[in-house]
């Protein structure tokens, strides 16, 4: 408005007035453009911004959740849609594709599905993030795993609710804890025995000396005397041998032996069992076999117990393998394999525990005095077993 009032009273020609009214429409036209033009660049370049924040902070959520060490899945409707590196790590996958769009399911021990159903079921509705519980995960490899898993609903995708997993793997700590277990029984064990020998020898000793009285007497049952005398010191031999389960890990006498040769005394101890009962031991040695440092005596109580285990185990007859080879220039590798009824796979973990036995009158002693001696002697012993098909004791000892 100052603009025409100004025109007016510059200008007397109306032309002349018009003409320029529309110049300055033109400019003001063009100057309001800009200024809308600087306007919306300023507010795009705040959108962009604004936008470009919201990728990074996505980008660096899903970099904080991809290499969190806590594993994490998401699932929807039981499907997988989602698990980070350290979730891939703990089933076993090296890639995303391994486990997405596959079941929760697969990945579930069976035992636990109908809890872990109902537990997705109640936190559906809520937004409160469910108590850790304990679980077991079968990993791609087929091993089974104890974890502890918590979850939460924490979105929608495709009109389902979708649920975060997080897991804790806690396999070492449940190995821990049942070493801790295992080894407070054994203890209890240990004492028990150590009592109970004592108790054993005192009666014992004065047994032996009076028989060595009686016997010096020529009183006429000379042959009794020898066979009672023969059976004490067979008794004092197992209370010797018990003393181990108080002490297992103390090796009285090593000296370099030849274990084929305790071998074949040990098969020629149980030749006669094995023959009543149709079973057939057949030794395979390498030729030129180390001499190893070991105590004997313990060496053939441990020979003893497994090859009388694998009798027991073989009802119906069969064949024993016992194979002696050089594994390492440093360890001789002994191995029992019987075609016995086998052990069931949940047996296996809670073999050489005292009081464990798959045995009606077993009672467990045999074998955990077995591998304590063999850790005595820096050894170790592995148990396979398949049902109906047999078991295979392999024993590890270290060439000095």
């Amino acid at each position: 408005m100052f603009t025409d009032y100004m025109l007016f009273v510059i200008f007397e020609n109306e032309e002349t007035i018009t003409r320029l009214q529309t110049i300055k429409g033109f400019l003001f036209i063009v100057v309001m453009a800009w200024l809308l033009y600087l306007f919306m660049q300023r507010n795009n370049f705040k959108r962009n911004q604004i936008e470009e924040m919201l990728r990074d902070s996505e980008t660096r959520y899903r970099r904080i959740i991809k290499l969190s060490p806590e594993p994490i899945t998401i699932h929807s409707d039981g499907i997988l849609i989602y698990a980070n590196d350290a979730a891939l790590k703990v089933v076993g996958a090296t890639k995303m594709e391994d486990v997405l769009g596959k079941p929760l399911f697969d990945f579930l021990h069976p035992d636990y599905h109908e809890m872990v159903t109902e537990r997705i079921q109640s936190i559906i509705p809520t937004e409160e993030r469910a108590e850790y519980i304990e679980q077991k995960i079968i990993r791609l490899d087929g091993e089974i795993i104890d974890v502890e898993t918590s979850c939460i609903c924490i979105d929608e995708y495709l009109g389902k609710p979708v649920i975060q997993n997080v897991i804790r793997d806690i396999t070492e700590r449940k190995r821990t804890e049942e070493m801790i277990r295992k080894s407070e029984k054994l203890s209890v064990v240990g004492q028990l025995a150590a009592g109970v020998a004592h108790e054993i020898r005192n009666p014992l000793t004065s047994l032996k000396g009076f028989l060595q009285l009686l016997n010096s007497k020529n009183l006429g049952y000379k042959n009794y005397f020898e066979i009672m005398q023969a059976e004490v010191e067979r008794i004092n031999f197992i209370v010797n041998e018990f003393m181990i389960v108080s002490n297992p890990q103390v090796v009285r006498s090593q000296e370099k032996k030849n274990v084929e040769s305790i071998i074949q005394n040990i098969v020629m101890l149980l030749g006669a069992q094995a023959n009543l009962m149709n079973v057939q031991i057949v030794t395979e040695s390498e030729s030129g076999l180390p001499l190893i440092k070991c105590d004997e005596n313990q060496l053939k109580q441990v020979f003893i117990n497994i090859l009388k285990n694998a009798l027991e185990a073989m009802s119906d007859g069969g064949i024993i393998r016992i194979q002696v080879k050089n594994i390492q220039p440093n360890e001789l590798l002994i191995r029992f394999i019987d075609q016995g009824i086998g052990i069931p796979e949940d047996q296996l973990p809670k073999l050489g525990e005292p009081f464990h036995s798959t045995k009606e009158t077993g009672t467990g002693l045999g074998l955990m005095v077995t591998n304590k001696i063999i850790e005595g002697h820096k050894g170790s012993i592995t148990i396979t077993s398949k049902v109906n098909q047999g078991t295979t004791v392999e024993i590890i000892l270290p060439i000095e």
